[in-house]
Order: structure tokens, then sequence, then C-alpha cells
């Protein structure tokens, strides 16, 4: 494949990239990625010459031709780009209005000068001339000024930097410590372009003042601070080509090395500026965006939750996360405060023991006198067998009474005392209330028990067992009576808490649905970003 073929594909990935900018709207970042196409497709160099007004930009450009084909006064003389290149001799603008102008570059400069101030109307000047270090497929770019305050300048200064792939850029040998030199120049390296600086007008130095060695280790010194690693630094002097110090012939000389190396530089070039390019497009989509951005955080900016920053976004869906935690937690708190309690309750009627050896050998006893026909004797028989009769039923009732009180009421009170203060609930009436409770074991309830069958061991097992659960059954219904109280009033508070939680959680909403417009902007920009960046991996791949 040969490099001619390797830069025609990536002229079309270039092309490929604007057509989908072009799809998302924006109409300003695919004219420069065509402009790049078609720079692409000649894989031309271009090597722009950056720096203030007074640095003698137009001057050392004119020398290095060996022809004078820009004005050379010390006003601001190229509004907008002038593109020299080799080739045959033409100049031609290109203008808003007109079409392209063409002019002869011997005889007609002076129009041709008139036109490169004229930053209104023209948009880019173009001169080819023969017999220069340059040929056909390289160029260098005169841009605007950078200290210029019209906005045309800034704007044809940054075409220019758009489809450099080397930048010269220029200083007064009095103004290199300017911050805006350190500014522009960080720009440059950060966008990953070659930059050469260039110290011009040498022959000011006053070397009592300053020996020149130290000046230009001042100068080193001042970029390395700023984190500026320049590709090479030329100290140079047109007024005195025979200064000790000048560089011009060596600064000439990497001009000639860097146009040696044009299709390496090229490709990297384009490559650099097609990605720069493409975060452009974002920037583009962003600021489309940025009505819509603003007005989500307007709407940050009006809610408020307390002890919380509104516009941080992970905090604000932690804080929702835990806030509809507690809500649902204390939505189902009386439900789990009932399951516990009654489980607890179940738990101690379980196991609370109310039948003992002494237990069945009473209700034996008692079962016995309940049979048909039982009695005492024969003198006074019915009186005796009636006091026999009472004297088991109480010997029975005395044993279950003691065996509740010391094994089941008293935990039973305990347990259902110490309920409230678990979920923070005092109440002194329902305190009173469990320790009042009495749940009496009377003959009736003995009766009720008794089943017909034949009297047995097993059989006055079952009875003790019967009677204990129905003692158990009388428990567990006052137990889930004081329960039912417990609940009503954790209800309450659930109620009472839930109003303000409420609110709160209303807020909290909101913020993450502003947040979640705010990420579904970020994601498109970032999906685009991603896209894009996928056809220019692509591009370069095949390339």
């Amino acid at each position: 494949m040969t490099r001619e073929t390797d830069f025609s594909r990536l002229a079309h990935t270039w092309e490929e990239l604007a057509k989908r900018m072009d799809e998302k709207g924006d109409h300003t970042t695919p004219a420069k990625l065509r402009q790049l196409a078609e720079k692409t497709k000649r894989a031309e160099l271009n090597i722009a010459f950056c720096g203030h007004f007074s640095a003698g930009k137009s001057t050392m450009i004119n020398t290095l031709l060996g022809v004078n084909l820009l004005p050379s006064n010390p006003i601001p003389t190229s509004a907008n780009v002038v593109k020299i290149r080799g080739g045959e001799k033409a100049a031609r603008v290109y203008t808003t209005n007109s079409g392209v102008l063409t002019f002869d570059p011997d005889t007609e400069m002076e129009k041709l000068k008139q036109f490169a101030v004229d930053g209104d109307t023209v948009e880019t000047v173009e001169v080819s001339y023969p017999g220069t270090l340059l040929d056909e497929q390289s160029s260098l770019l005169d841009t605007p000024g950078i200290d210029s305050t019209d906005a045309a300048h800034k704007i044809a200064t940054e075409s220019a930097l758009h489809l450099a792939d080397v930048v010269i850029y220029m200083m007064d040998y009095n103004h290199v410590q300017a911050e805006e030199n350190f500014n522009f120049t960080k720009t440059l390296k950060d966008r990953g372009k070659p930059v050469y600086l260039v110290v011009n007008m040498i022959d000011k130095h006053i070397d009592f003042e300053l020996d020149f060695d130290s000046y230009k280790e001042s100068v080193e010194e001042a970029f390395a601070t700023w984190n500026i690693h320049p590709d090479g630094i030329f100290y140079t002097s047109l007024a005195e080509p025979d200064h000790p110090e000048n560089q011009y012939e060596e600064f000439r000389g990497k001009l000639l090395q860097l146009i040696g190396s044009r299709e390496e530089l090229v490709e990297a070039s384009v490559k650099s500026a097609a990605q720069h390019l493409i975060d452009e497009h974002v920037n583009v989509l962003k600021a489309a965006n940025a009505g819509q951005r603003q007005q989500w955080e307007a709407k940050l900016d009006d809610l408020e939750a307390a002890g919380l920053d509104t516009k941080d976004a992970a905090a604000v869906h932690e804080a929702l996360r835990q806030a509809e935690s507690e809500a649902a937690a204390l939505a189902e708190r009386a439900n789990e405060a009932r399951r516990s309690m009654e489980k607890e309750l179940s738990v101690l009627l379980d196991n609370a023991r109310l039948t003992y050896y002494s237990t069945n050998e009473a209700a034996q006893s008692y079962l016995e006198s309940k049979k048909p026909g039982f009695k005492l004797g024969f003198l006074f028989a019915g009186k005796k067998t009636e006091e026999e009769k009472a004297r088991r039923e109480e010997a029975l009732l005395a044993d279950l009474r003691e065996k509740v009180a010391g094994n089941l009421d008293f935990h039973f009170k305990e347990l259902l005392s110490k309920q409230p203060q678990l979920y923070g609930i005092r109440d002194e009436e329902y305190h009173a209330e469990v320790h009042a409770t009495a749940i009496e074991i009377t003959p009736e309830f003995l009766a009720a028990h008794i089943k017909d069958g034949a009297q047995s061991r097993e059989y006055v097992m079952n009875y003790c067992k019967d009677v204990a659960d129905g003692i158990k059954l009388e428990y567990r219904r006052a137990g889930l009576g004081f329960i039912e109280r417990i609940v009503a009033r954790i209800e309450q508070q659930a109620k009472e808490q839930g109003a303000e939680q409420e609110a709160r959680l209303n807020v909290l909403r909101e913020l993450a649905a502003v947040h979640g417009k705010l990420a579904e902007l970020a994601t498109v920009e970032e999906q685009t970003r991603q896209e894009l960046l996928a056809i220019l991996q692509k591009g370069e791949q095949v390339a």
C-alpha cells in the first residue's frame, strides 16, 4: 500500500467523521474536518508562524523565502491567514462575498496586501511562488498576531493552528516572558503540536547588563516553570546577520529538515488534529446543551435538603437510597414489631412448663372424683363425697396456680412490660394494666376440659396437657391484646415521622431526577465521543 493510499484513506475517515458531526447538528467542526481531509489527500505540510505583531514574522518569512511576498510594516498586517507554498506563480484571495480573486504576485502584491489585512471579507490568502525552500506540498502560514483584540484575528489564528503540522512561535527579544507567550505555547503543546520558539531581534541585547548565555538560560527556565518543553529554541537577528549569537542559519536548516520529513509530520499531525476536532465537536454539543444544562443546574440550586450538597450526584443518590430504605423500614416497623413480639410471646408460652408429677397426681384424683357414681363411705356418704370432691378440685387448682405463677405469669408480665420501651414508647397506664393482668383458673375451667373416656394414665396426661394449653391460650389472648396496643402506638409514630420523611423523600427524588437528566446529557455527549473515536481508530488501523 502506498503512502498516497494511506493518506487517501485517512482523508476518507475525516470525511466520515464530518458527516457524523453534521448529523448531530454541528455545522462548524465538520468544515474544519473537510479542510483537514483536503490537506490530508495532498499530504500537505503546513508550518505556521505565530507570535506578536512586532515579533517580525512577516520579515522572517520573506527572508526565508528570498522574496518580499508579505508586508513587513510594524503594524497589524495579517488579519487573515496568508499561506505561501512552492509552485507556479499565483496569488488567490478567498473572500466571503466575491468568491476567489486572483493576482499576479510580482506586479499586484500591493493589492494583495490590502486583502491580507481585511479581516471582514477575506477568509484566506494563498500565494504560490517558485524558487524558494518550499515545494508544492509544503507551506508557510503567516497568522495574525496573538495579541490582537480583534475577534476575526483570533478566529483566523485558530484556523491556522487547526491545519498546522508544526508551529514556529516568534517572540520579540524584549517580550519573551509575557504571560500570553506561555499561555499560547502551552495550548499548542497540550494539543500535541511540535513547537519551535524563535527569539527574534537579539541585536537588542546589551551584553554588559547580562551575558547572553545567562539570558538564554533565563528563557529556558521561564518556559520550564510553566511545564513547557519546546522542540527547539532559536535566537535570531535579521537586522544584524553577523551577530555572534544569530542562529538564523540553524533555524533555516531546521525548516528544511522538517520539510524533508513532510509525510511523517503530516501523518502524525492530521491524526492528532482529528482527535482534537472530536473534542471540539463534543464541546459544540455541550454548548448546544448548555441552556438545558443550566436549567437543570438552576433547579439543583432551588432544591434544598438538610445536610446535603445537592450538586453532588453521588451524595444525592446515596441519600435517596438511605431515605427510601428508612421509609421502607418505617412503613414495615409496626409489622416487624408485631412479628417480633408475637414470636417472643410464643417462645415464652411454648417453654413454660405448667404440669409436673404433682400436677398429674392431683389431676388423676380430681378426674376420679368427677366420674359418675363416685362416693365415699356409707354413713353420711353424700356430704363426705362432696367434701372430698371439693378438696380434690382445690388441690388441682392450687397446684396449677402455683405452677402458672412461677413458670408463666411472672415471665409473661416481665416480657410484655419491657416491649414499649424497645420502641421508644412510655405508657404508665399500659405498664400498670400488664401487671394487673389476672388469668383466673376456675373450677369451671377445670371441668370444661374433661372428656368422655376410660380413665387411664394416658387420659390423665392428655387432660393435663389440655388444661395447660387452655391456660396458655388465655395468656396468649391477653398478650396479643397488649401487643396490638403497642403496634397501634408504633403506627402512630410512623405516621408522624412519615410526613416529615416523605417531604425529604420528595425533594431527594426530584434531585435524583435532575441529576438523571444531567447524566443523560453527559452520556449522550460521551457516547458521541466514543463513536467518533471508534471511527477514527478504525480509519487509522486501515491506513
